[in-house]
């Protein structure tokens, strides 16, 4: 690994190299419904996509380049953070006007990553993307960002406020509202349920959780407790074993990522117990499992909403489209895709490791570089 690459500094040339077969063949690899008859480059494309508030940019933003883009990326713990960062990469190397792309991981610290910001000000980059860590301890490092002129693009995860320049995701209340109602009719209204989230204080958990607990408070579902499992799979299995032990009836399991419900189902199994209903993401993993077990577990279903691996793509487009002088909407919120018993096999990946997530805008060969 070079120096720059430890460092977090990707110049132009070393992105361009790294990502060499990254950037061609986008179009390989068809991925079932996710991109329908498009290729894997047209999948952003062929998105649902909203414009929300008022147009922002225009000449106040305006920057001759070349340009220097730093990444705070709030962890890198998992695969979907690494396949965000690869599609990153890909499309940076296909603008001549991106020198350099700086990129620190933040290891799931708070302070770590306003620090991080803190030093990508002081490197003097033209824009920041951003996944916080904590959508309400970034949020002074970020105003402060963009009062002095840099261009801030949080994506991913939501940051309180409107004190950065443009905002690309999903709505994860919006999406906890529709796991929570898919959850409560799969109990027919009625059951015991406990709810495995995120990073601790991260602010998609939070909104979401919110949103599915909006949609419960008037059904007989009780909600026995809510852990942290840092969306991995194996600490989920650990939590979700610690909970089955002290909880003899468990109707069903909330979770707003499909490592954590891919692992709280393989505690499930460990502990011989009844697998029940679950929520998640488009972790490969998950759509996996559910197609080896549901057979002997007639209870067993799962629903869930995709939070697309390409958001970082649509963030840096944003990013320099402002740089460039054009507008973009304040929010730009992505529509997930549903998933379900009904349709899993249009997006399972069974030629493909778990921790594939399915709606991605990067080819057979790319995920292969990425998982060998």
């Amino acid at each position: 690994m070079s120096d720059k690459a430890k460092s977090g500094l990707w110049a132009r040339r070393d992105v361009l190299r790294t990502a060499a077969g990254l950037a061609g063949g986008l179009a390989m690899a068809p991925f079932g419904r996710v991109l329908g008859a498009a290729s894997a480059g047209g999948v952003i494309g062929a998105a649902n996509i909203s414009a929300v508030g008022a147009k922002v940019g225009g000449a106040s933003m305006k920057k001759p380049g070349p340009y220097r883009i730093g990444f705070s990326n709030g962890f890198s713990g998992n695969s979907w953070r690494a396949m965000c960062l690869a599609s990153l990469k890909a499309e940076a190397a296909k603008h001549d006007d991106i020198e350099d792309l700086i990129i620190f991981d933040g290891q799931g610290d708070i302070t770590k990553q306003v620090n991080d910001i803190q030093t990508l000000m002081s490197q003097q980059v033209d824009a920041i993307l951003c996944i916080a860590n904590s959508g309400t301890a970034v949020r002074p490092v970020l105003r402060q960002a963009t009062r002095s002129g840099i261009v801030t693009v949080p994506f991913n995860l939501p940051v309180e406020g409107e004190d950065w320049s443009t905002y690309v995701g999903t709505d994860p209340e919006n999406k906890g509202k529709k796991l929570g109602q898919w959850l409560k009719q799969a109990l027919n209204g009625s059951g015991k349920i406990v709810g495995l989230g995120g990073l601790p204080g991260n602010s998609y958990t939070a909104s979401a959780w919110k949103g599915t607990k909006e949609v419960l408070k008037d059904s007989d579902v009780e909600i026995l407790a809510f852990k942290d499992a840092y969306w991995e799979e194996d600490r989920a299995k650990v939590v979700m074993a610690d909970l089955i032990a002290a909880y003899p009836e468990i109707d069903g399991i909330w979770c707003d990522g499909g490592q954590d419900a891919a692992g709280a189902v393989k505690a499930l199994i460990s502990a011989n117990r009844d697998l029940v209903p679950v929520t998640g993401d488009d972790y490969n993993g998950l759509l996996k499992l559910y197609h080896n077990e549901h057979k002997s577990h007639p209870k067993f279903e799962f629903a869930s909403l995709s939070e697309p691996t390409w958001e970082s793509v649509v963030a840096l487009r944003a990013a320099l489209s402002l740089l460039r002088g054009d507008t973009v909407p304040k929010r730009q919120i992505i529509h997930p895709q549903l998933i379900t018993k009904d349709n899993y096999t249009d997006y399972m990946r069974a030629d493909m490791p778990d921790g594939v997530f399915v709606d991605t805008n990067l080819s057979n060969d790319q995920l292969q570089k990425i998982f060998s």
